[in-house]
């Protein structure tokens, strides 16, 4: 098994390849359009605007590589990697995503009572059973860096929800394709039990 972590030029995924290689699964970075051919399964991680990520993806030549390969095998979206499968984000409305969900992502609402961003551990409440959260219970803490969020999908495709503040989908799911707002790989022993699962989920 090969676990590919898409490398976009803006992104820390050192944290990621390492939770991977712990986990016994041989981690593969991906720089160019070749490197898709060769993997099991795609990581996205990501930090920054949707805008910056599209664009550098562009640039490498991995946007349409990487779309199209998302209708052939396992995908885990972190953070932005969650964000870029929307059409749209708040925070770079020029720029349009993967379009794999419809709707944008948003800001969270201005509150004097929650910070943003929103950063530190918070509860994940799994809407569904499934394999990626397998044996872990449910409400457990994850770690959050982030002020965007998806805060409207169709129920079907809501994995996880969260509340700082106001509600929003902290997972989503569509068929081999996955996206989560938290940052398994600065999630502790929960985080890492997750990636496990991702690692082993046959489809």
């Amino acid at each position: 098994m090969q676990i590919g972590v898409v490398d976009y030029g803006a992104s820390n995924i050192f944290s990621v390849l390492r939770a991977v290689s712990h986990l016994g699964a041989k981690a593969k970075v991906i720089s160019k359009q070749e490197d898709l051919k060769s993997i099991d399964k795609i990581i996205l991680p990501g930090q920054g605007s949707m805008g910056a990520c599209i664009e550098n993806l562009k640039k490498k030549n991995l946007f349409e590589s990487l779309k199209l390969s998302l209708s052939e095998k396992p995908y885990l979206g972190i953070c932005l990697g969650l964000q870029v499968l929307f059409s749209l984000s708040e925070e770079s409305i020029d720029s349009e995503g993967m379009n794999i969900f419809s709707g944008k992502v948003e800001r969270f609402t201005e509150n004097e009572n929650f910070k943003i961003p929103h950063m530190g551990w918070n509860q994940v409440a799994f809407k569904k059973k499934h394999f990626v959260n397998k044996n872990i219970p449910n409400s457990s803490n994850f770690y959050f860096v982030h002020s965007y969020a998806s805060k409207e999908l169709k129920k079907d495709n809501i994995l996880a929800e969260t509340t700082h503040g106001e509600l929003f989908n902290s997972a989503v799911i569509q068929d081999n394709i996955i996206g989560v707002q938290f940052h398994p790989e600065k999630s502790g022993a929960q985080g890492l039990k997750f990636l496990e699962n991702f690692i082993n989920w046959k489809i």
